[in-house]
């Protein structure tokens, strides 16, 4: 649920509340993260070449008339503040700025504060609370910038909500860069930041996702991280590690999450075992997704691989007949299964070996 903080409305994603604030508050003083939702709702309908293009125009007017300009310092910016003017401000010209809004803040006070919080914004949110806050317009994103670039410098060690998106972003402009490895690394860390703030409580990837910043999804962040580790991995085998490593955590944080999320996942890490060569602990992993999912044919075939492809003549009789039980599996479980008539040509030969053992056995 996303709330508006003009009207204390609650809408169900972030869609919602763009057209909200475009069609009730898009001539009211917004702050610089609503304004942006609001030009991107007009970006997505197409409202800057219809008849709707008056109204926003002059929505933007009556905005740029009511924004708080402080004419007697050039060190603060007269216009939208950005995270980068706040980043360009001394601690003490931080500081000294929210102190003219009320807020009396230090070093220790600051990182006292903070220890049971994991968002600059809930922090800033105190501050509102707590102090007679004289800050309207743009003056109010510079409250909850100067909390963010306060974290990073007196508290770095300290995760929060909001760094993730920087980690998150990084990735994304490494990966655009075919920089793939580096932007997994980016990721690996917003990751590290995710499980740092999601309580221990909370074990289902959606109730996480409510408690995370509204640009990110966690499901699809989660999938699409553990798909680049697996693409970089082809290259630098270190990733593999990587990507096992990262698969078990996602287990272990969210184990009530989805049966075909968690399987997914539990292959994900056997996979990861075999690529390692560690192929006694891939197949206990495979074991294991066998006993809790005996309707997923993957887990008999790719176990069954992993006896048949790996080195056939080296097989006992023993492993042979384990092998051929664990193709005709795959080839009954109830579960699709791609590439089913190659599973069914193994099998035969599978099988076909154990005859021949049968016929040249010593009576």
């Amino acid at each position: 649920m996303v709330e508006c903080r003009y009207c204390e409305q609650t809408f169900e994603d972030e869609s919602a509340i763009r057209e909200h604030l475009y069609e009730d508050h898009g001539r009211d003083e917004l702050s610089r993260i609503d304004q942006k939702r609001v030009e991107q709702y007009v970006d997505e309908h197409g409202l800057g070449e219809s008849g709707n293009e008056e109204h926003h125009e002059a929505g933007q007017a009556t905005q740029r008339e009511q924004r708080t300009v402080d004419a007697s310092s050039d060190i603060y910016s007269d216009d939208a503040w950005e995270l980068s003017d706040v980043e360009a401000l001394s601690t003490d010209e931080i500081v000294e700025k929210l102190a003219e809004h009320g807020i009396e803040t230090s070093e220790t006070a600051f990182r006292n504060r903070i220890e049971d919080l994991s968002s600059a914004t809930t922090l800033s949110e105190q501050w509102g609370a707590e102090y007679e806050v004289d800050a309207t317009g743009y003056d109010q994103d510079f409250i909850w910038m100067a909390a963010e670039v306060l974290w990073g410098r007196w508290a770095p060690d300290v995760p929060n909500k909001e760094r993730i998106y920087e980690f998150v972003q990084e990735g994304r402009d490494l990966r655009e860069k075919e920089n793939r490895a580096e932007a997994c690394d980016q990721w690996l860390t917003a990751w590290e930041y995710i499980v740092a703030v999601t309580p221990d409580e909370i074990t289902y990837i959606e109730e996480a996702d409510r408690k995370l910043p509204s640009f990110l999804s966690l499901e699809a962040f989660i999938r699409s991280l553990d798909s680049d580790l697996a693409t970089v991995a082809q290259e630098d085998p270190a990733y593999h590690e990587h990507r096992l490593e990262f698969c078990r955590e996602v287990c272990e944080q969210f184990p009530d999450a989805s049966d075909e999320f968690l399987l997914d996942f539990h292959h994900f890490v056997a996979d990861s075992l075999a690529e390692l060569d560690r192929t006694a602990d891939s197949r206990a992993e495979f074991e294991s997704l066998i006993e809790e999912y005996p309707e997923d044919p993957w887990a008999y075939k790719k176990l069954a691989d992993s006896y048949w492809l790996e080195d056939p003549d080296e097989l006992t009789r023993e492993e042979m007949e384990r092998t051929a039980e664990l193709y005709r599996a795959a080839l009954d479980a109830d579960g699709p299964l791609e590439g089913a008539s190659i599973v069914a040509e193994r099998c035969e030969e599978v099988e076909a070996r154990l005859a021949d053992t049968e016929t040249s056995s010593p009576e």
